[in-house]
C-alpha cells in the first residue's frame, strides 16, 4: 500500500509531514508555506522548501529516508516504538550548532548527535540497531520561527505557537518561547516543560501603534520609513533622518538639528554640545576639555583670526587667535589672579587703553 499522506501538526520544527507529491501538499496548504517549512516529497523522494521570495515551493534534492516513519519533535522524548529486523527512518530538524542528545532510543544507550549549523538529522534503525547522518541546510530558509513577543509572563494569559509563530515572554530575568512541539499552554516557564529559553532574544517591542494615517515602509534602497500626515523619519544604513526639518542621527552617534543656515551637533567625538555658523564656523561648544573638566567656548570670527572666550571651573580665558587657530593674544582669570598681555605703544589705542609705552613704562591712554 503506498502512503499518500503522513501529515504533522503545522510550527512543530517547520516540518508539514509526508505527501505524495507536491499537488497532495497544495491541497492541505493551498495558501502556501511559511520561512522555514519543508515537506517530504514521496514522488520525488527528497524535501521540498518554501521559498518565501519567490512565494513557491522547491525541490532541495535530499534524498527522503526510506522508509520515513515521522518528524521527532522533543529529542528528549523521542522513544518510537521499533520492532527487530523492521527497518524505520525519523528525521529532526535542528534549528542550529548544538549537540542534541536522544536519551530514550528503544534498544540503545543514549545517542549525542553534534551539527555546526541548522541540520535535518536522520535517524536510521535498520533493524538491530540505531545509525545518525547529519545534512545541513545551507538555504537562507532554515529553520527560522516567527518570534511573538508577548512581554511579562502573565498567569491570567494563554500562550501559544502555532502557525511557524511563538510566543515569547520575559520571566525572572529571562526570554522563553512556547516549544514547537506545544500548541498551547497557561503554565508558568518556571514548572512546566512547556517552555524553552532563548539565550539571544532581544525585546525591541511587543507592539507597534501607528496614528490615523501613519506608514510603516520598506522600500527597494532598504529604507524604512515611518511617516504620519505632517512628519515623517527614515531609517537607512544606520543613519536616521527626519526629512521635514533635516535632524540627523548618523552612525557615529552624532545628532545634527539644522538652525537656520547652522546646525547643533550633539557629538561623542567631540564630547559635547557644538553650534557651527553657515560657514562652518564653531561658534559656541558645551562639552569637556582634554582633562575632562566641563567647558563652555565661544568663538567669533574676525578679519585674520577669531575672538575665543572659554570658561571652565578653573579659570576665565580671552584669546584672540590667528588664521591658524594659534593665539595671538591670551588673557585668563584664575583664583589666584589676572594673567594677561597689556597693549603695546606701537598698537592702536583708545581713549582708557592701559598700554606698555618705548620705554617699558605702564601708562593709559587719555584724549585722542
Amino acid at each position: 500500500m503506498k502512503t499518500t499522506i503522513h501529515n504533522h501538526l503545522r510550527g512543530q520544527n517547520g516540518c508539514l509531514g509526508f505527501y505524495y507529491g507536491l499537488a497532495s501538499l497544495l491541497s492541505a496548504y493551498p495558501e502556501g508555506g511559511l520561512p522555514g517549512e519543508f515537506f517530504i516529497n514521496g514522488e520525488t523522494q527528497s524535501i521540498w522548501i518554501w521559498d518565501s521570495t519567490g512565494r513557491s515551493w522547491y525541490d532541495t534534492n535530499h534524498a527522503a529516508p526510506s522508509p520515513f516513519m515521522g518528524i521527532i519533535t522533543e529529542p528528549a522524548t523521542f522513544s518510537p516504538a521499533v520492532e527487530s529486523g523492521v527497518q524505520a527512518c525519523f528525521i529532526y530538524v535542528a534549528g542550529g550548532k548544538g549537540s542534541y542528545v536522544f536519551p530514550a532510543l528503544k534498544g540503545s544507550a543514549a545517542m549525542t548527535v553534534t551539527t555546526d549549523s541548522s541540520a535535518i538529522i536522520t535517524l536510521v534503525w535498520d533493524g538491530t540497531a540505531w545509525r545518525n547522518y547529519v545534512t545541513p541546510l545551507m538555504f537562507d530558509d532554515a529553520v527560522r520561527p516567527v518570534y511573538l513577543y508577548r512581554g511579562t509572563w502573565n498567569p491570567s494569559f494563554t500562550y501559544r505557537c502555532t502557525g511557524g509563530a511563538a510566543d515569547v515572554v520575559y520571566f525572572m530575568g529571562k526570554y522563553y518561547q512556547v516549544k514547537f512541539s506545544v500548541g498551547s499552554t497557561t503554565a508558568s516557564p518556571a514548572s512546566s516543560n512547556d517552555w524553552e529559553e532563548l539565550s539571544r532574544f532581544c525585546a525591541i517591542a511587543d507592539e507597534i501603534k501607528l496614528k490615523p494615517n501613519g506608514l510603516v515602509l520598506l522600500d527597494g534602497q532598504q529604507t524604512i520609513r515611518v511617516s504620519s500626515e505632517l512628519s515623517s523619519w527614515e531609517l537607512c544604513n544606520g543613519e536616521i533622518c527626519h526629512k521635514e526639518t533635516g535632524t540627523f542621527l548618523s552612525q557615529a552617534g552624532e545628532l545634527r538639528v539644522p538652525i537656520g543656515d547652522g546646525e547643533v551637533v550633539i557629538s561623542p567625538l567631540q564630547k559635547g554640545i557644538v553650534v557651527y555658523s553657515g560657514d562652518g564656523d564653531k561658534v559656541f561648544q558645551i562639552g569637556l576639555d582634554a582633562a575632562g573638566e566641563a567647558l563652555l567656548k565661544m568663538t567669533r570670527p574676525i578679519e585674520n583670526g577669531s575672538c575665543e572666550v572659554s570658561i571652565s571651573p578653573r579659570q576665565i580665558e580671552i584669546s584672540r587667535l590667528d588664521g591658524t587657530g594659534l593665539p595671538v593674544y591670551r588673557s585668563s582669570f584664575t583664583a589666584d589672579g589676572l594673567n594677561c598681555a597689556l597693549k603695546k605703544w606701537t598698537d592702536i589705542l583708545s581713549e582708557g587703553d592701559i598700554y606698555v609705552d618705548e620705554n617699558n613704562f605702564v601708562r593709559q591712554k587719555k584724549g585722542a
